[in-house]
């Protein structure tokens, strides 16, 4: 087995070789690129997927790869991912990376992808199912896990919880609360009053903060899986005239959030570099297709942000 340490150096490798604009394609055609491949995030309202289907199509720039971009009109629908691998097996791609919706759902699309032998990369979030050639992505469960333990020491072990879930039967919900909760475990202090899915939605978010604000009078804290549900809670919550009470943290790094913890709005929120995750998911199923070693998983770190450095990521 090649450490994962020489994969790497592989792939960076592939850069220098090389010689190392994001927009959905409507044109079935494909143009003249030595491949083409399809991208498929999971929707459109959400600044995080734009981030990463900007990395992937400066790869496939960097690369000269023909690569389509899509996503599902109605947000992390499962169901029209699948249409967009199969139509992706009709017209013969090269290569499929797609970012699961629901991670047992998008089987079938990679065993028939499989079958048709077209390699499958998912970048951020994990299948459970079929032959992946790689995923590219952050540790969820441990940056969650980071993001939790921050804010629990800076309420001092004590306090009012309550978590904001992302889309039910998402991987990336799954291991980012898991990571919340091993956090929490370690601190008998806390007290999670609610733990529920405001799906990812900034709208969903405010909505959820505003019925949970009036059924706890002490919120201590809230732990969002996303920065949109983070920032739908900020708004609920200064509605109320009780956000100086209550610190939030995010999870994705998006520019409102940024902002927000520079305003001292928000307490925190984690950077997953989506844009690296669409890169090195393109550049993975190219090496892959160049018979190159390609890891079976590509870790990217994650850095918790907050007040003390959110400048540098701001600029």
């Amino acid at each position: 087995m090649i450490p994962r340490y020489k994969m790497v150096t592989v792939l960076v490798a592939v850069f220098m070789i090389v010689g190392l604009s994001f927009s959905f394609a409507t044109d079935p055609a494909f143009a003249a690129g030595k491949y083409k491949m399809i991208f498929i995030v999971k929707s459109l309202d959400n600044p995080f997927w734009d981030r990463m289907r900007s990395g992937a199509e400066k790869a496939a720039k960097d690369l000269d790869i023909d690569l389509k971009t899509l996503a599902p009109i109605k947000p992390y629908n499962v169901e029209e991912q699948l249409r967009f691998m199969e139509d992706g097996i009709t017209q013969k791609v090269d290569a499929i990376c797609v970012v699961p919706a629901d991670s047992k759902g998008i089987v079938p699309g990679i065993k028939k992808a499989n079958k048709a032998g077209i390699p499958v990369v998912t970048p951020n979030s994990r299948a459970y199912g079929g032959k992946v050639a790689t995923w590219t992505g952050a540790q969820n469960r441990d940056v969650g896990y980071d993001i939790a333990s921050y804010a629990l020491k800076v309420l001092g072990g004590k306090g009012n919880v309550i978590i904001l879930e992302g889309t039910p039967g998402n991987q990336t919900a799954i291991d980012r609360k898991k990571g919340f909760d091993d956090a929490i475990a370690e601190h008998p202090g806390i007290k999670v009053l609610a733990s529920q899915t405001a799906k990812y939605s900034r709208v969903e978010g405010m909505r959820v903060m505003e019925n949970l604000a009036q059924r706890f009078p002490k919120i201590d804290l809230v732990i969002a899986t996303n920065d949109e549900m983070a920032l739908g809670a900020v708004e609920a919550l200064d509605a109320a005239g009780r956000l100086k009470e209550t610190k939030i943290t995010g999870f994705d790094a998006n520019n409102d959030a940024l902002k927000s913890i520079s305003e001292g709005k928000m307490l925190a929120t984690g950077d997953q570099r989506p844009d690296a995750q669409g890169y090195w998911g393109v550049v993975a199923a190219y090496c892959y297709l160049e018979g190159m070693p390609v890891p079976k998983d590509l870790f990217l770190p994650a850095p918790v942000i907050d007040a003390s450095n959110v400048k540098q990521h701001l600029k």
